[in-house]
């Protein structure tokens, strides 16, 4: 789809797509454009064999705005609020004092048409707006300038077009990057559409002197009087683009001998290391530069035992990889979720770090990095022999032959899989050489031919499972589910949308009975699922904090209730679009449960909504 319209009258409609006067300067011309297409993003509350709540709904004209509610026509993302960070799948986090203020926990890559230079960027928020904190630009080779950032806000109930102030860029665009926060929302984020205003026109005020500020080196007076000003400058702002302070800290090290460390001289290096330890790697990159003294400490390899590069994906790059090679001797958790995409880091780039750095490495997390292949999954599994995690989110060019190597792995505890291609029969070898494993993630494995044999499988050799998230896997059926009843650790289970699983039996009893230290129980959308297949949670499970029963038509009121007045931990309770409950009688338990956030999704048209910000 080209957009919504073009600001000026010296262009004529022809069906959805526009022409112009040839003779016309296009350059002035404001145009308005919707995206075309989805590039990436890293979750989805839909399933890419469905076009419910996918993220390419995001694409083309507003289908719901202004109305407020829950719209499978809209782009949802898998989660929301605190709830998946006090799981007991979550993991721990690699060098958390690189997170930074403003932490991104999610984020889309939208296309658009026509490259322009951003003037606005309208954001359609059609349910619990506010998560979005950052928008950045990109171009054709890997370089992303931020157009806005800000913390996450909480909202009031209502759509509304988020359009903040944007910076202005030095070079025209058509990729966008969202990301998102959602740890101040009530409940899922809906957005309905994306509109990208800008021209063909310039319009960054570029000053000499500040571009002269940061490039080092370079003069003004090289200027010449014969050269086009207006190249000079453009030239001036790119190099002052591709050289920015935080590319260098990361990627460059530069040593000012001769230069004391003040106080510091008087502590011995074993303190200074100790108050190093705490910074984050800009800082670290910053310290190098100091002095000689200085650059030997924070360069000591023992700082970085862990290291967090996903805040920095927008300027990572295989040189990058380079830089820590010899700082990464002893290196233990590598986080490059996010990191190296649209061909900053090659395959081959990631091989020879990890064949460099990994033999100690023991947590691995490689979420949405489009590089990694077959023969990277191969050097992991030869180097890489102690490794306790290993996440592979939305990691889509790893094939039956990649996810075999993982069989030489025997330390295996955590897996994360999710919308991988990953097939039934190496993902079932793996779980027979990873008796260590506690938490695997399978959401949205659709290559799997039988969930129920995989399930068999982690009844069978994985008796420490603690979590095990089998979301939107449409092939696993009671037989799968009785089998995790051997499992007794279990503590979190996501059945979301496991349709097979919608007429129970006597599985859920089985459960229950087997694993009764569960804490999460996550049902949504098995319509099959009646009061006696939830009492058994209820009489069994008493640690029970977490419960999703979204889309459950048949469940009560009153083992709603039984839930709420027995289940004295339970924190959360999703009910949304069950039938049977009527929203009088939910408010009445918000007011008699406080502790409990009781969720409860609704439709409603635009009449009364409609916000701009």
């Amino acid at each position: 789809m080209s957009g919504e319209g073009i600001v000026n009258s010296n262009y004529s409609w022809i069906g959805e797509f526009e022409t112009y006067d040839e003779n016309y300067d296009s350059d002035d011309v404001v145009v308005e454009q919707f995206v075309l297409d989805v590039l990436d993003f890293s979750s989805q509350y839909g399933s890419d064999i469905s076009i419910s709540y996918t993220a390419y709904n995001i694409s083309g004209k507003p289908s719901k705005f202004p109305d407020y509610g829950d719209f499978p026509q809209t782009f949802v993302m898998r989660t929301y609020g605190k709830w998946w960070n006090e799981a007991p799948s979550c993991p721990v986090s690699i060098m958390p004092q690189n997170n930074g203020t403003i932490k991104s926990q999610d984020y889309i890559d939208i296309s658009f048409e026509q490259e322009v230079y951003p003037e606005s960027i309208c954001i359609y928020e059609t349910y619990n707006p506010g998560s979005v904190v950052r928008i950045w630009a990109g171009d054709n080779e890997g370089l992303w300038k931020l157009l806005w950032e800000g913390e996450p806000q909480i909202v009031e109930h209502g759509p509304r077009i988020f359009s903040p102030k944007i910076n202005k860029i030095d070079f025209m665009t058509c990729l966008i990057r969202l990301e998102f926060d959602h740890s101040q929302l009530d409940y899922y984020t809906e957005l309905d559409a994306v509109k990208l205003s800008g021209s063909r026109t310039p319009n960054m005020p570029v000053d000499l002197n500040n571009i002269s500020s940061q490039v080092k080196g370079l003069k003004l007076n090289t200027i010449t009087n014969d050269m086009d000003m207006s190249s000079a400058l453009t030239s001036l702002s790119l190099l002052a683009q591709h050289y920015n302070a935080l590319l260098e800290d990361i990627n460059q090290e530069i040593e000012s001998p001769g230069q004391k460390s003040g106080p510091f001289d008087d502590l011995p290096d074993e303190t200074i290391l100790r108050i190093f330890s705490y910074l984050d790697l800009t800082s670290l990159c910053r310290c190098v530069r100091v002095n000689k003294h200085f650059s030997r400490l924070a360069s000591d390899a023992m700082l970085y035992t862990a290291v967090n590069l996903k805040p920095m994906w927008y300027c990572i790059k295989s040189k990058t990889l380079q830089y820590l090679t010899p700082r990464c001797k002893y290196l233990q958790k590598l986080n490059l979720s996010w990191c190296g995409n649209y061909g900053t880091i090659t395959s081959h780039n990631f091989i020879v770090f990890i064949k460099n750095c990994g033999k100690q490495i023991t947590h691995l997390q490689l979420d949405c990095c489009k590089y990694i292949d077959d023969e990277c999954i191969k050097q992991i599994s030869e180097s890489c022999r102690n490794l306790k995690e290993l996440s592979l989110r939305n990691c889509f060019k790893i094939t039956k032959d990649g996810f075999e190597h993982l069989i030489n792995i025997s330390t295996l505890q955590r897996l994360d899989l999710y919308r991988t291609a990953i097939e039934s029969e190496p993902l079932i070898e793996i779980l027979k050489h990873s008796p260590k494993m506690q938490h695997i993630n399978l959401g949205s494995c659709v290559h799997v031919a039988s969930m129920d044999e995989v399930a068999h499988a982690l009844g069978t050799y994985n008796r420490e499972l603690i979590s095990v998230d089998f979301w939107k896997t449409y092939s696993l059926t009671p037989v799968g589910v009785k089998a995790l009843a051997n499992c007794s650790k279990l503590e979190e289970v996501d059945f979301g949308w496991c349709l097979g699983v919608s007429i129970p039996g006597d599985s859920m009893v089985a459960l229950a009975n087997g694993c009764k230290g569960l804490r999460k129980l996550f049902m949504a959308a098995l319509r099959g699922i009646t009061d006696r297949d939830m009492h058994p949670f209820v009489n069994n499970c008493p640690h029970l904090q977490q419960i999703d029963l979204l889309g459950i038509r048949s469940i009560t009121p009153q083992i709603c209730l039984r839930f709420l007045t027995t289940l004295k931990e339970l924190r959360l309770f999703d009910i949304s679009f069950c039938d049977q409950i009527q929203d009088e009688l939910v408010q009445e338990w918000r007011q008699q449960f406080p502790h409990v956030s009781i969720k409860r999704s609704f439709q409603s048209d635009g009449s009364h909504f409609h916000q701009h910000y």
